[in-house]
């Protein structure tokens, strides 16, 4: 939240014709930042070897962390994002721990919070999705609407201004990539899809239980990255779930859709 907080966040202030009163408001509320990397921590499986992912575009801010909320929330309700009440917590200590910290208010109140400091900020809602298996929980949120139209952004804490075209995507290691041309980075991305859905299909016939989290430590890629080929995967019929997320298994059904 440093990090964010002091790279990130900017204010923007836009003179309004006839008001004597300029308008003021945030790229990011902090509050609403805080509150979607507090809950990631608080709900993720800790049994699992996978890092919550925070990636940093022009466009928004995700987060990301494994697994998906319990079953006992639709996702209808999740797609709405006004209360998600889950009849099972994971981790309650931490939660009284962050509770003790005064970084949790108390439970299902994280989605409200965060909509609320959006809509106070005048920001658009946040987005919460999750896969079919529950496996994976990623919650959006954009950049205020008068940030995204600007052609030049004001860092106030380094002093350094940046053309919207020059952003570059940042990712919880902190990392950037910059862009070498249109051409020559769809073609890479094209070939690195490619390699990735063989290299999965690979692992499932290796181990047909192996979990999405397990496939992304193999192949070094995220796990939303994982998800995305394995639902391209299933939407072209070449793999299908048997059983539930727990002890289920993968089957490779047709090679040929490839």
């Amino acid at each position: 939240m440093d990090y964010i907080k002091s790279n990130v966040l900017k204010e923007h202030v836009r003179k309004v014709s006839g008001r004597q009163e300029a308008e003021r408001f945030w790229n990011y509320p902090y509050d609403a930042i805080e509150e979607a990397v507090v809950n990631s921590v608080y709900h993720r499986d800790f049994l699992q070897h996978e890092p919550i992912e925070i990636t940093i575009e022009p466009s928004g801010i995700s987060i990301l962390n494994c697994p998906g909320p319990d079953r006992s929330i639709s996702k209808e309700d999740i797609a709405k994002g006004d209360m998600l009440k889950s009849r099972r917590y994971r981790n309650r200590r931490l939660g009284d721990f962050l509770k003790e910290l005064d970084l949790t208010e108390g439970r299902s109140t994280g989605v409200p919070t965060i909509q609320t400091k959006l809509a106070e900020n005048g920001s658009p809602r946040a987005i919460f999705e999750t896969t079919d298996d529950r496996l994976t929980f990623l919650v959006t949120i954009p950049i205020h609407e008068g940030c995204s139209d600007s052609s030049e952004t004001k860092s106030e804490s380094s002093g350094t201004s940046l053309s919207s075209s020059e952003e570059s995507i940042e990712t919880v290691d902190f990392s950037s990539e910059k862009s070498t041309g249109s051409s020559e980075k769809t073609s890479n991305s094209s070939e690195k899809t490619s390699n990735s859905s063989e290299k999965i299909l690979e692992l499932i016939k290796q181990d047909p239980q192996i979990s999405a989290a397990g496939i992304a430590m193999e192949i070094g890629i995220s796990s939303r990255g994982v998800e995305k080929q394995i639902k391209k995967l299933r939407e072209a019929g070449i793999i299908k779930r048997n059983g539930a997320d727990k002890g289920g298994y993968w089957e490779i059904v047709n090679l040929d859709n490839d």
